[in-house]
């Protein structure tokens, strides 16, 4: 873990993704949202908010592209083989915490971890939209939507349950998911092909639209 990647991270969220959570129809998601199968909760997370509470106020986006990552057995898994470090760590806690890392001592990753305690599964946030008015891409990307929001690595481990960070369900119709296989992942032997990355079908904001499953 790079201490560079924290002192250069701006902690601030940017002002544009300024929102009310009761003006939206938002209610806050419970522990038992996270405590379910993480390909569930990898499916219900895209619709959702994502929202961080800053100087008594809220900013956020609408996730509309997540990814499972399936712990122990999943080569693609940071906590693979019953991997655990410090860095991981926040990955083996009970579901609703904050697991964040860095990429190449620089990008933000923002995960949310799943299960119970001790079963190191978490979903990863590909991307996510701002509200109304905010440009459609500036969030399209994990690390641009830990940029957008302000998390580092020093937000790992936080709760989303009771704490400056919230997952918000959102009222409506759910959206359309494409369902692929993950970004990235190469390296992971069979689990490269996995179909465990879903996204919104109308949203402007995904990441990458290739590698369409039906």
């Amino acid at each position: 873990m790079s201490f560079s990647g924290r002192m250069i991270a701006n902690r601030r969220p940017d002002a544009r993704l300024r929102l009310d959570p009761d003006a939206l129809g938002l209610a806050p998601c419970e522990r038992e949202f996270f405590r379910r199968g993480t390909v569930t909760v990898a499916r219900s997370l895209v619709g959702a908010w994502i929202a961080r509470r800053w100087r008594d106020r809220w900013y956020g986006g609408r996730i509309v592209e997540t990814e499972a990552y399936l712990g122990a057995r999943d080569r693609a898994a940071h906590s693979w083989g019953g991997r655990r470090t410090p860095r991981v760590e926040p990955m083996y806690g009970d579901g609703g915490l904050l697991y964040v890392f860095l990429v190449y001592g620089m990008h933000h990753c923002a995960n949310v971890v799943t299960r119970e305690e001790g079963q190191p599964e978490a979903v990863l946030l590909r991307a996510a939209e701002g509200p109304p008015g905010t440009p459609p891409r500036l969030m399209a990307g994990p690390a641009k939507i830990c940029a957008g929001l302000g998390i580092t690595v020093a937000d790992s481990g936080t709760d989303l349950v009771d704490g400056g960070y919230r997952i918000f369900r959102a009222p409506g119709k759910r959206p359309r998911l494409v369902v692929s296989r993950r970004i990235g992942v190469d390296y992971a032997g069979e689990a490269r092909n996995w179909p465990l990355r879903f996204y919104d079908a109308g949203s402007a904001a995904v990441s990458v639209t290739r590698e369409r499953k039906p």
